[in-house]
């Protein structure tokens, strides 16, 4: 006759395996949490002050310009132009969009403009004025040279009288105060400038480019506008 297995030793049994079975629980729970959750776009932003949207955004949109490329320039204009439409896109698509404004046209074709144009941008976003100082450097560019046909692509006159205090003015016609003036004709920020654009210049393959999550490209129209940026956008979804 078989000996009936004790009270105690069954229940035992069954504590393991109820043990073992919240063990493994636990580990898919873990492992499901691990392969799902996406960490906010702004673990990757370089400088939180030439965003736009909202910081725990999942997705992430870099465009990596230079003030003096004009084809940079009618995106962010054809932007510009639609901020309310743009930034409701970024609200609707949970998007962060950064900006990082290089001299990448400085050290391609010597034009100490561009090198002064960053420099001086820089300086705004010490004052966290960037997107003002961007704004009216934008505007002032196209009411001075490019709505003339100048500076505006690659075939166009190109910029030559340029005043040496051009960058400086932009600012504090927009009311960019602070250490801003003294950061600009000191060119306190050169090493900052130097050090983004070397780091850019591993992703950048031109100017603009854009890295739109998995969508990935580089140049602009200069006849294009905000329905031809609209799609570069959408092609990051």
């Amino acid at each position: 006759m078989s000996q009936a297995t004790p009270k105690n030793e069954t229940a035992g049994r069954i504590g393991r395996i109820v043990l073992i079975a919240g063990i493994v629980f636990l580990f898919l729970v873990i492992f499901v949490i691990s392969v799902t959750y996406k960490s906010p776009a702004s673990a990757d932003v370089w400088d939180m002050r030439t965003t736009i949207g909202n910081p725990e955004a999942k997705k992430h949109y870099v465009m990596y310009t230079d003030l003096m490329c004009p084809y940079c320039d009618v995106f962010s204009r054809a932007i510009m132009d639609h901020q309310d439409e743009f930034e409701q896109f970024l609200a609707d698509n949970d998007v962060l969009f950064e900006i990082r404004l290089t001299d990448m046209l400085y050290y391609g074709a010597g034009s100490g403009m561009s090198l002064d144009a960053a420099e001086a941008a820089q300086c705004a976003i010490r004052e966290d004025r960037f997107w003002d100082y961007y704004h009216a450097a934008l505007k002032s560019l196209y009411d001075d040279y490019h709505s003339k046909g100048i500076g505006s692509s690659k075939t166009a006159t190109p910029i030559k009288d340029m005043s040496e205090d051009y960058w400086l003015e932009i600012g504090l016609e927009a009311g960019i105060g602070g250490d801003f003036e003294d950061c600009v004709k000191n060119h306190e920020t050169a090493a900052e400038v130097e050090e983004i654009t070397m780091k850019a210049s591993q992703f950048a393959e031109g100017m603009p480019t854009f890295t739109f999550e998995k969508f990935k490209t580089s140049g602009f129209s200069d006849t294009w506008g905000w329905e031809e940026a609209k799609d570069f956008l959408e092609a990051g979804l």
